[in-house]
């Protein structure tokens, strides 16, 4: 009796163990078939179509960050935390300035979008009502004749990063019409100001690789900096050296050039549009390597730029002159 009693309870085992196992093979299998989210999709993406030819992969340590369904993505920041346009109203003691912070933006997005600041910046008043985005770039109203390629030009993005704006609700054949307002992410006026070559920095271990604006600095979580620009704006070599890696990096950072300077020195450009060089080529202090883009897991046109000593990533701008 004992005996078929033990044999029963066994047997009650082995069949909840084999339900469990059927069931983490069926959530196994189920989770198989659930399409990748976008931000493993990014991850991990080829070159587009139509790219500039690379040479190899090169596997970096981008920083991935897995945000639930829905939420877009800033580098280093965490989540975005508003997707819509609001007005403000301007209360007693404000400034451009203190918005701008309130809202995380740059004076230059306020003004980008409301016309009368952008006229007098320095003239505003208790009441008055200003249009705030959720994050740094221009409104734009489409006026007769224009293009998609003609508004992204003169703003200085890429016609793609106006197309896949949530906020401008496109979908092809992304037709344009006279009066429709559309958001540009990034954008710029006076592109001629980004385009200028940087100083070549005599006296200093490197110089800029581009004239920008700091948009991300360095950090425990993000051992570089993000310079921002315009689409398209000439990346330059930081300090002379060879050319070890210039194609598309598989782990978010896009198109990516990297140069060996020698006595442990190296030097890394990501996220660019393409590369100007290839590996094994020498290339002098000042030259022309690339072209800003926005490739990789990137937020906009900027470039993603490291020094590394040794092998270990240390701040840029402990090596940099102040101003580009």
């Amino acid at each position: 009796m004992e005996a078929d009693e033990g044999l029963s309870r066994w047997g009650r085992r082995v069949t909840l163990w084999a339900r469990a196992a059927s069931w983490s093979l069926i959530s196994l299998c189920l989770l198989m078939l659930i399409p990748r989210p976008a931000w493993a999709q990014m991850a991990w993406q080829s070159p587009p179509a139509g790219s500039p030819p690379g040479r190899g992969h090169i596997q970096t340590d981008a920083d991935l960050f897995l945000l639930p369904k829905g939420e877009l993505i800033r580098e280093g920041r965490g989540p975005i935390s508003r997707h819509e346009i609001i007005t403000y109203t301007i209360q007693a003691g404000d400034t451009l300035w203190s918005i701008a912070r309130k809202f995380n933006l740059d004076i230059d997005t306020l003004r980008w979008c409301n016309p009368e600041i952008e006229r007098n910046p320095d003239h505003i008043w208790v009441g008055q009502s200003v249009v705030v985005p959720p994050r740094r770039g221009a409104l734009y109203t489409v006026k007769r004749g224009d293009t998609l390629e003609s508004i992204a030009k003169a703003w200085g993005v890429a016609p793609i990063d106006i197309t896949a704006e949530p906020l401008n609700h496109m979908s092809e054949p992304y037709k344009l019409t006279p009066g429709q307002r559309l958001f540009i992410p990034n954008g710029r006026k006076n592109l001629t100001r980004w385009l200028r070559k940087p100083s070549p920095a005599p006296g200093y271990d490197f110089a800029w690789p581009l004239v920008g604006v700091l948009t991300q600095g360095y950090s425990a979580h993000h051992r570089a900096i993000d310079i921002g620009t315009v689409y398209g704006a000439p990346v330059y070599a930081a300090r002379g050296g060879v050319v070890v890696h210039a194609a598309w990096a598989r782990t978010g950072y896009g198109y990516t050039v990297i140069i060996n300077h020698g006595g442990g020195l190296m030097t890394l450009y990501a996220h660019l549009k393409g590369t100007w060089v290839h590996e094994g080529e020498r290339v002098r202090r000042g030259q022309l390597i690339g072209e800003v883009g926005s490739t990789g897991r990137s937020t906009g046109p900027h470039v993603h730029f490291e020094i590394r000593v040794n092998g270990r990533r240390v701040n840029p701008l402990n090596y940099l002159p102040p101003k580009p």
